[in-house]
Formats: C-alpha cells, structure tokens, sequence
C-alpha cells in the first residue's frame, strides 16, 4: 500500500506495528490509529518536527486551523490524521490520473 509507506516513511512510524492479515479496511483503519498515536507523541515531544512534515506533506495550514477551531472538542491529532490520510489519497489518485510520481 503506496500511501502505508509514505506516511510511515514521512512519520518515521515502524511498519512492524501494523498488524497483519486483515482487509483493506482494517488496514486502514489501523494505519490511521497510528498514525494518531505518532501524531499525538509529536505534540508533546517535538511540535516544529510535526509542522515541518506536515509541510512537505501538502497540509494546507488553513484548512487544519479551520478544522481544529471547528470541532475545538475533537482530539488534534485525530483531526490532523485524517486530513493527512486524507491529503495522501487524493495525491494517489491524482498520480494514477496524471501518471506524474511527483503529485
């Protein structure tokens, strides 16, 4: 899975973590509990190194400031992980249209 790599890569998240024999879904589901529990260690431990990578991975800041006031009940790091699941699908999407692996 393109977008597991990259957001382990970007996240420095141990794919070993990730448990194995399940569907596309739960994967998934999986995946964004991780990233979660990345994401939160970030906010606590190292919060430029969490605004660089969100950076470089296309978060549009405004849109992320909007989200958190929105739903200013909702847990950060949940928010955050589902616009950068969110962010990484249309960018893979958009390579497979455009055939371009930099999108």
């Amino acid at each position: 899975m393109e977008i597991q790599k990259q957001l382990f890569d970007s996240f420095e998240i141990d794919a070993q973590l990730l448990p194995e024999n399940r569907d596309q879904d739960e994967q998934l589901r999986a995946i964004r509990q991780l990233l979660i529990q990345r994401i939160d260690e970030l906010i606590r431990t190292d919060f430029d190194k969490l605004k660089w990578i969100l950076y470089r991975i296309d978060i549009n800041e405004k849109k992320l400031t909007e989200a958190l006031k929105a739903d200013s009940e909702a847990d950060a790091a949940t928010i955050m992980a589902d616009m950068i699941i969110t962010r990484q699908i249309e960018k893979a999407e958009s390579r497979k249209k455009f055939g371009d692996k930099e999108a």
